[in-house]
């Protein structure tokens, strides 16, 4: 945690003890100048094992649609609403995702991204304020915070139902388009 801990302190400090736990954290990453923020629900295993966000095969499949539009990863911030992973990988709760709020609207103004992507239904619902689901409002641009979100998929989805990776790929798309950057 150090390194996020000495950016982002502060914020974490006000994450409620019950809601923290060490072995299960994993912080954001990438360049704090990032144009664009991608956010996820939690940490999965791969992400807890390894100490970063979207490694395990959604990931992967994340980095191959970067790739394909000429994104390098790196030039990315990626995070999570809630940075320590649930319980049995669930969804996080809503008392979760509020107690580690504080630490996503530090990131976001420390980074002061030109668009926000929250990665599916979850991260959706919590960045825009919304009881609406990433199917409704994906790839459309929305104003929140003084930043552009544009929601996408999850890149988890293109698993289940392979008709979202077409959507997965416009809505990476269209946040990149955005922000300006392809």
């Amino acid at each position: 945690m150090s390194d996020f801990e000495d950016r982002f302190g502060d914020a974490l400090e006000a994450v409620p003890e019950e809601h923290v736990d060490r072995s299960r954290f994993v912080p954001g990453v990438g360049p704090l100048d990032a144009d664009v923020v991608l956010v996820g629900e939690a940490p999965g295993e791969n992400e807890v094992a390894e100490g970063e966000p979207f490694v395990g095969q959604a990931g992967r499949e994340l980095d191959r649609v970067l790739a394909d539009l000429g994104v390098d990863r790196s030039s990315v911030y990626v995070t999570n609403l809630v940075k320590v992973r649930p319980p049995e990988n669930r969804t996080p709760y809503v008392a979760e995702i509020d107690a580690w709020r504080p630490v996503l609207d530090a990131e976001l103004e420390r980074i002061s991204p030109t668009v926000v992507v929250p990665l599916g239904t979850t991260a959706t619902r919590a960045v825009l304020d919304t009881d609406e689901g990433v199917t409704d409002l994906h790839g459309r641009q929305f104003e929140r915070d003084g930043w552009t979100v544009v929601p996408a998929f999850h890149p988890a989805a293109t698993f289940y139902d392979e008709t979202k990776r077409d959507e997965f790929e416009a809505d990476i798309l269209a946040a990149f388009e955005a922000a300006g950057l392809v």
